[in-house]
């Protein structure tokens, strides 16, 4: 019985074993295609697809050859403080990794560095400032991207292009203003912010500020967030599967020795104290064995569900929160559950 039970679970190990190197295999051949397709894009000068390729290749499969090249992407497509931000990530990626991987990336971090000596002094800054007087919940967008107070009034880093700055202020008409931005430049833009009393032609008040500056920040629920969720409640249920099937395991051979023990000290129902002592450790054993099984059991097939579901959200769920995910064990005196807890 117990060896059967063993080789159930060795089936249901490598199953999941299986799927998970699936997912991380199809990862890693979708990471490569952009790279590549990036790489390409890049040699032919057409870095408004080359470079966002790049940086999803990097973001679905981080390496730092990876972030070495979308520095390089940038650039060269005049994005300095873009390429400065990510030469600089990758030279000090590079210097946590061990010595032999360090040699290998030594002529990289020498481009990297020489990078960051010429770009840094021409990365353009631009300040922006809220009036004193701006009412209370008044909030700034830069390009349709909301900055939190502590980023105004501070020089923050830029690439150069053309930026849209819009002031919202309760109760009044949003203040636009545009501005240029080139190499080198470190503009301070003043804002001005509508009164009270200038209300929108359509009696409207100023839209309020988004809750956050970015879907994947905050749990907006994008089908790239949804799997990633999927993907965490896997590996989660999967590690919690091999630990139960490491505890049974272990105390399904402790078991085997107490019914030696008990062999050895019984005949019929008359046991001295060893074997009574061997024959009640044995019992419990035995019990904490089955909960171990059953967790691991149940935790491998919830992990192996989570990954092949992964992508079978409907469309009509692309707007709900996505759900934090916590595992959730219940032991009984003769059964043993293993779940998930999803909270909104």
């Amino acid at each position: 019985m117990w060896f059967r039970r063993l080789a159930l679970v060795s089936a249901w190990s490598s199953a999941f074993a299986l799927i998970a190197a699936r997912a991380a295999a199809e990862d890693s051949a979708t990471a490569g295609a952009l790279f590549e397709k990036g790489v390409a894009d890049m040699e032919a000068n057409r870095f408004d697809s080359a470079c966002p390729a790049i940086e999803e290749s990097q973001r679905i499969d981080p390496r730092p050859g990876t972030l070495f090249t979308l520095a390089e992407c940038n650039a060269r497509w005049g994005k300095v403080a873009s390429a400065a931000a990510e030469y600089q990530e990758y030279v000090d990626l590079v210097s946590r990794l061990t010595a032999d991987q360090q040699a290998r990336h030594k002529a990289r971090v020498e481009i990297a560095r020489a990078q960051l000596k010429k770009i840094k002094p021409t990365v353009p800054t631009l300040t922006l400032d809220l009036p004193a007087n701006a009412p209370r919940g008044t909030f700034v967008t830069r390009n349709g991207e909301v900055l939190k107070g502590a980023a105004l009034g501070l020089p923050l880093p830029i690439d150069p292009g053309e930026y849209v700055i819009v002031t919202h202020a309760p109760g009044a008409t949003e203040r636009e203003t545009r501005v240029s931005i080139q190499l080198n430049d470190q503009k301070r833009v003043p804002l001005e912010v509508g009164s009270a009393n200038d209300v929108p032609a359509n009696g409207a008040p100023a839209a309020a500020p988004p809750a956050t500056s970015s879907a994947a920040d905050h749990g907006a629920a994008t089908p790239a967030a949804r799997g990633t969720n999927h993907k965490t409640a896997a590996y989660v249920a999967g590690g919690i599967g091999l630990a139960g099937i490491a505890v049974g395991s272990v105390t399904g051979v402790l078991v085997l020795s107490k019914k030696h023990t008990v062999s050895g000290n019984c005949s019929g129902a008359e046991c001295n104290d060893i074997g009574l002592s061997a024959a009640s450790s044995g019992k419990n054993l035995a019990f904490v064995s089955d909960i171990g099984f059953g967790v691991g059991i149940a935790g491998l097939a919830l992990g192996a569900v989570f990954l092949l579901t992964g992508g079978s959200d409907s469309a009509a769920t692309e707007h709900a929160q996505t759900p934090r995910v916590q595992p959730l064990f219940v032991a009984g005196s003769s059964s043993v559950g293993l779940g998930l807890l999803r909270r909104w």
